[in-house]
């Protein structure tokens, strides 16, 4: 019997191309752009409704208080990844198993369970389009299918030395010498995830990038055909000079998405705005304390060069130019008093290193726009009941996590119980 034909190949047509370009501005970087096009060709727009889809994922730690990049950024990107036709669905992993281990929330499980639920709330308000978007909750989904999940788990792990696993433990913000034996376990778990979802687009952080990689090097190790697309988003300096990232340790580093007026404006206008490049000086303050605190990946928080490092340009770039179509208005040394609308960025940040634009009118600029895309989460967790219920757990638990002031309390030691929990019988 004579071999059946293949199909001849899909054109690449001028609405695939605009797919993959949206898709690429999400990213700081994309490994690879040409694999990229390959799986939006093979499964994105125009193949059939009923065939697969593109899947991307995230994973994030129901871990305490929302900032504005993990809100409205990836309310942005996830927005143009699953654009009207694209033929993608965005899976968001929602990683309280991976938050106990990491010892968040005080290794409460009934408390990370609900700060999880109040994210979810966050990026309804926040205008992420829902319909292409799907929540799954790591401790259900694993005990649900532990007979799938755990073998690739223990081959991911056979196939790499502990040397290389350590080295991905930046993607929980620890430093190598301070991690506990679970901490270990998170970058193997967080590979098997890629795998688990069956993702085609790792779309997280630069700071998830090394574990990212560790997937794609699985796939070499274990002979798969197919690895995923990495697609890295910037991350957002810190407010205060020398933070290269935003820290929920340090309130007044970021903008938090249930932050009033007045907490937008007193830390915007406190925020380091500097006119000019400056030269390699003494560390910034986030530098100094690295060691001390136990946070790590200073090095590679960032793949693009920036020498000027400005935390109110980077704010207007990435979030409130972010949208396709978005504008951004600000006072201007020669403009009406109603100020000048600016529709590329790079033109904001010309009349800014210019002089045109002075750091105090960037700033009002930027208090105004940063209000605007904050009232609607404002208002949905004040006129919502759940939602104001789910804040104010989230405000308690923050409230009961203050030090204490004697040292004498012997530590904790946290476990997993699944049947107390009611997870398993």
């Amino acid at each position: 019997m004579p071999k059946k034909e293949a199909p001849p190949p899909r054109p690449w047509t001028d609405d695939l191309e605009a797919d993959l370009q949206r898709i690429l501005t999400v990213g700081e970087e994309c490994i690879s752009a040409k694999e990229l096009q390959s799986l939006i060709l093979s499964k994105g727009r125009g193949t059939p409704d009923d065939g697969p889809r593109i899947r991307l994922y995230d994973g994030f730690e129901p871990s305490g208080r929302m900032h504005i990049a993990q809100g409205l950024l990836k309310s942005v990107n996830v927005n143009k990844c699953t654009a009207d036709g694209t033929h993608s669905t965005f899976c968001f992993w929602v990683a309280d198993w991976f938050a106990l281990m990491n010892d968040k929330m005080g290794g409460d499980l009934q408390k990370i369970v609900i700060v999880g639920k109040y994210l979810i709330e966050v990026w309804k308000a926040a205008g992420m389009d829902l319909s292409n978007v799907e929540f799954r909750w790591a401790s259900e989904e694993i005990t649900d299918n532990a007979h799938i999940y755990w073998p690739i788990m223990l081959d991911v792990a056979r196939r790499f030395n502990v040397t290389r696993i350590k080295k991905c433990c930046q993607i929980m913000g620890r430093l190598e010498g301070n991690l506990t034996a679970a901490q270990v376990l998170y970058p193997l778990m967080q590979c098997t995830d890629v795998f688990f979802l069956k993702a085609d687009i790792c779309q997280l952080g630069v700071d998830q990038r090394k574990v990212n990689m560790l997937a794609r090097e699985y796939c070499d190790a274990a002979k798969k055909k197919y690895k995923p697309v990495i697609l890295s988003h910037h991350m957002l300096y810190g407010l205060k000079k020398g933070q290269e990232k935003m820290s929920k340790s340090d309130p007044d580093s970021a903008i938090f998405m249930e932050d009033t007026v007045e907490d937008v404006r007193r830390k915007i206008t406190k925020a380091y705005c500097p006119t000019a490049e400056e030269g390699g000086g003494a560390a910034g303050e986030e530098e100094k304390t690295t060691a001390e605190n136990g946070d790590a990946g200073k090095e590679s928080m960032h793949l693009t060069e920036d020498t000027l490092k400005n935390p109110i340009l980077d704010y207007v770039q990435h979030i409130v130019m972010s949208p396709p179509g978005a504008t951004f208005t600000c006072a201007t040394s020669s403009s009406a008093p109603e100020g000048h609308t600016y529709d590329k960025y790079e033109a904001v940040k010309e009349d800014f290193l210019a002089g045109n634009i002075t750091p105090d009118q960037l700033k009002e600029g930027l208090i105004e726009s940063l209000n605007t895309l904050l009232q609607p989460v404002r208002d949905h967790f004040t006129n919502d009941e759940m939602a104001k219920g789910l804040l104010e757990q989230v405000r308690e638990f923050k409230r009961e996590a203050a030090p204490v002031a004697s040292g004498d309390e012997a530590p904790k030691v946290f476990r997993l119980d699944l049947v107390k929990e009611g997870v398993v019988q």
